[in-house]
């Protein structure tokens, strides 16, 4: 048996054959380093069983949430940055940072960021032409 946490606020022993996020079968594996998984248990399936929530409780609806787009592939060259050595990410495209400071910023949005906003690109611009670099 397993525990999972429960979408009501609770831990409960699983007995069912999961499988985690991370491919494997719950039981017979290490998961420390899996993200937790959250589940109804048994109680709360039905929605009748689940408790009500509490006061100033909002419920969000995600059904206007529309699944984003592809990020523009950045021509920087990154592309061949072994996945391990990445220390973050542009939100613009899919560049990804080995190092990270305002300036390498500034320089990937001015000059190979093709998602970036045109407004962000000009600004990146003028800053790097103020740097004279």
């Amino acid at each position: 048996m397993h525990r999972h946490a429960c979408g009501v606020g609770h831990y409960f022993e699983c007995s069912a054959d999961c499988e985690c996020f991370c491919g494997l079968p719950m039981e017979g594996n290490d998961h420390n380093e899996c993200p937790v998984e959250i589940r109804l248990c048994p109680d709360h399936q039905n929605e009748q069983d689940r408790p009500a929530p509490e006061p100033g409780f909002v419920t969000i609806d995600f059904s206007s949430v529309k699944p984003r787009a592809a990020l523009p592939h950045c021509e920087c060259g990154c592309a061949e940055i072994e996945s391990g050595e990445g220390i973050g990410w542009c939100l613009h495209c899919d560049h990804v940072y080995t190092d990270y400071n305002s300036q390498l910023e500034t320089r990937h949005f001015a000059e190979h960021c093709p998602g970036v906003p045109e407004s962000a690109k000009h600004q990146a611009r003028a800053r790097l032409a103020k740097r004279g670099t």
